[in-house]
């Protein structure tokens, strides 16, 4: 199985449980990309999402900068400033 069909797998599962409103599902996906590729051209170090006290995902993602600084920011304004920091990059 492909790591995007694991991705698909893991989250389709998340939504049946409960621990994932359907509506994040392509913009987690998104995310996962962008993160990987910013991840892989040492422009960030690292990313998660956030979740409340249930384990259920919210609308929060953390960003560790390649300055070691934690960015905090809506799951759109992470998508966002991913694709910006990897377009300013090129």
């Amino acid at each position: 199985m492909s790591l995007i069909n694991e991705s698909y797998a893991r989250l389709d599962e998340m939504i049946r449980t409960g621990k994932l409103k359907a509506e994040y599902k392509s913009i987690l996906l998104s995310i996962a990309e962008l993160g990987d590729k910013a991840c892989a051209n040492g422009l960030i170090h690292g990313l998660g999402w956030g979740e409340d006290a249930n384990h259920i995902v919210i609308d929060e993602y953390e960003i560790l900068d390649k300055n070691g600084n934690f960015l905090y920011l809506t799951l759109s304004e992470t998508r966002d400033y991913l694709q910006n920091l990897i377009a300013d990059s090129g």
